[in-house]
C-alpha cells in the first residue's frame, strides 16, 4: 500500500481526532456558541477541513495555513470562530509525518539539532509553569510565536512535506498570492479607495493599532512590513525559477508590489531591515552581487516614484522619520529591561511576566519624558528578562545553530538559491527583532519552515525546481563553497 493510500484511510479518523480536540477547546475555553446547531457547524465544518488537509499533499495545507496565520488573532473579527490557520497547519503536520513514517520507517529520525530546539522548549515551558503564566492567553501565544515552539515543529517537518518539485511550487505560489494580497492592500490602504480594503476590520480604528498606516491583515504596520517583505523574496525566488514567462512576469510584478507595501507601512524597522536582508542576500553569492547596483538604483527610483505621485505619502513617510516618541518608549522599556537582567540575570523573572513585573523598574532619564509600553520592544532583551540570560544564551545558541546550518550546509544544487533567500529573510527578521516585540505569527513560522527547507538533506530529490538552479549531475555543495 503506498503511503498515500495509507494517509487517506486514516484521513477520517484523523480528522476526527481533530474535530474532537477543537470541541474540547471550545468548551473549555469558555467562549459563548449562540446554540448547538452553530456548535455542530462549526465541528462538522472543521471536521470536514481536517479530512480534506490530511487527504491532499501536505504542502496544500501547510502553505495555505502559513498565508492564512495573516488573519491570526483576528478571525473573530470576521466572524469566524475558530483559527483556520491553526487548524490547517495541524493537519498538514499530522499529514506529513504519517506519510513520512509510512514512506520509510526511519524517515522521521532526529537530529541533533531537534533535541537542541526541545530543550528550548523544555526550558521556557517550564518557565511559564513556575511563574503561573501559562494560563494566561497571551504568554501562551508568545511561547508559540515569538519563542515559535510551533515554529520548531515546522522546521522538523519542512524537509518531508516540500521534499518533491511539486511541493516546493505550492509553497512558491502560496506565498505569491499572499504577497499579491498584502501588496494591493497596502496600496488600497494609502491611495484608495479603501473600499477595496478586505475584511473590513482592516479599515477599523479600534481594532490593533497604526491605523493611519498600511497595516493589512496584521493590524500592525511592522507585522505587515516583515510579512510583504517576506513574500517579496518568495516572489524573486519564483521569478527566478518558474519556466513560464507569463508567471514569472506576475512573480516580478508581485515583488515590485511587497517593495511598494513596504514604503507605504512607514515604518522605520520594515524600510531598514528589508534594504539589509536584500543587500546581505545579494552579496552572499557570487553571481547575484552584480545585481546590487541596479536593484538599489531601481528601488530608489520607485520611492522617489511614489513619493511623488501618491498624496500625502510624502508628508507621512517625513514625519514618521522624525517621530521620536517611538524612540523613547523603546529607549525606556530598554533601560527598564536591563535593570530587571540586572536584578535576575541567571534564570529571569519567569516567562510572560515583564507586564506584570516590569513597571517597578522604569526610571525617568534626563534626555527624554518616561514612557511605558506593554512589551519590551527588543526580543533579545525580551527573552533575557523571561528566562533568564542561561535560557535567552540557550535559544540565541540554538537559533544561531539553525540558522548557520540552514547557510552552510551541504545540499543538492537546487538548494542553492533557497539559501540565498534565507539569508535575506534571517537578515531582515534579525533586525526587525531589534525594534519590535516580533509576536508575528505568519512571519515568523515563514521563517522556521525556509529554515527547515534549507536543512534538506543531500540525499532529497535533485529535480526541485521548474528550472534547475545548477547541474544536477554535480557534487552538492555548500552555500560558501558554490
Amino acid at each position: 500500500m503506498t503511503p498515500r493510500a495509507s494517509v487517506a484511510r486514516l484521513a477520517p479518523i484523523a480528522g476526527l481526532a481533530l474535530s474532537a480536540g477543537l470541541l474540547a477547546w471550545l468548551f473549555l475555553s469558555g467562549r459563548e456558541m449562540t446554540g448547538s446547531f452553530e456548535t455542530a457547524a462549526v465541528i462538522l465544518g472543521a471536521e470536514a477541513l481536517a479530512i480534506v488537509a490530511l487527504a491532499a499533499r501536505p504542502a496544500w495545507p501547510l502553505s495555505i495555513g502559513l498565508a492564512l496565520a495573516a488573519f491570526s488573532g483576528h478571525w473573530a473579527d470576521m466572524g469566524v470562530p475558530i483559527a483556520v490557520d491553526r487548524l490547517l497547519l495541524a493537519a498538514g503536520i499530522v499529514s506529513t509525518l504519517l506519510r513520512a513514517r509510512a514512506r520509510r520507517a526511519d524517515a522521521l529520525r532526529t537530529r541533533p539539532v531537534d533535541w537542541l530546539l526541545a530543550t528550548v522548549a523544555l526550558y521556557a515551558l517550564v518557565s511559564a509553569v513556575l511563574a503561573g503564566t501559562l494560563s494566561d492567553h497571551t504568554a501562551r501565544f508568545a511561547l508559540l510565536d515569538r519563542l515559535s515552539l510551533l515554529g520548531f515543529v515546522l522546521f522538523f517537518v519542512a524537509p518531508h512535506a516540500y521534499r518533491e518539485p511539486e511541493d516546493r511550487q505550492i509553497l512558491l505560489g502560496t506565498l505569491v498570492a499572499l504577497g499579491a494580497y498584502l501588496g494591493l492592500t497596502a496600496l488600497f490602504e494609502t491611495a484608495g479607495p479603501k473600499a477595496l480594503v478586505v475584511p473590513h476590520y482592516i479599515s477599523d480604528p479600534s481594532i490593533g493599532i497604526h491605523a493611519n498606516r498600511a497595516r493589512g491583515p496584521f493590524t500592525e504596520a511592522g507585522a505587515n512590513g516583515l510579512a510583504l517583505y517576506g513574500c517579496g523574496v518568495a516572489a524573486v525566488l519564483a521569478a527566478c525559477t518558474w519556466r513560464d514567462r507569463r508567471w514569472r512576469g506576475l512573480a516580478v510584478f508581485v515583488a515590485g508590489l511587497c517593495a511598494m507595501g513596504i514604503l507605504f507601512t512607514v515604518t522605520r524597522a520594515a524600510w531598514i531591515s528589508s534594504v539589509a536582508g536584500t543587500i546581505v542576500a545579494l552579496l552572499a553569492g557570487r553571481e547575484t552581487r552584480r545585481f546590487l547596483v541596479p536593484g538599489m538604483i531601481v528601488t530608489a527610483l520607485g520611492v522617489v516614484v511614489a513619493l511623488a505621485a501618491i498624496p500625502g505619502l510624502d508628508s507621512r513617510a517625513h514625519n514618521r522619520a522624525n517621530d521620536r516618541k517611538p524612540i523613547w518608549d523603546r529607549d525606556n522599556s530598554n533601560a527598564a529591561a536591563v535593570r530587571m537582567i540586572d536584578q535576575r540575570p541567571v534564570l529571569g523573572f519567569g516567562w510572560g511576566r515583564w507586564e506584570r513585573n516590569s513597571f517597578d523598574y522604569y526610571r525617568q532619564s534626563p534626555n527624554y519624558p518616561l514612557s511605558f509600553v506593554r512589551n519590551v520592544h527588543n526580543v533579545y532583551l525580551s527573552n533575557a528578562v523571561d528566562l533568564g540570560l542561561l535560557g535567552a544564551g540557550l535559544w540565541l545558541f540554538a537559533v544561531a545553530v539553525v540558522a548557520a546550518g540552514a547557510i552552510l550546509r551541504r545540499g543538492p544544487p537546487w538548494l542553492r538559491p533557497w539559501k540565498l533567500a534565507f539569508i535575506g529573510l534571517a537578515t531582515a527578521y534579525g533586525l526587525t527583532a531589534l525594534s519590535t516585540p516580533l509576536g508575528f505569527a505568519e512571519s515568523t513560522m515563514l521563517l522556521w519552515t525556509w529554515a527547515g527547507l534549507a536543512w534538506t538533506a543531500r540525499t532529497a530529490p535533485v529535480a526541485a525546481t521548474p528550472r534547475h538552479a545548477g547541474d544536477p549531475t554535480q557534487r552538492p555543495r555548500s552555500l560558501l563553497t558554490a
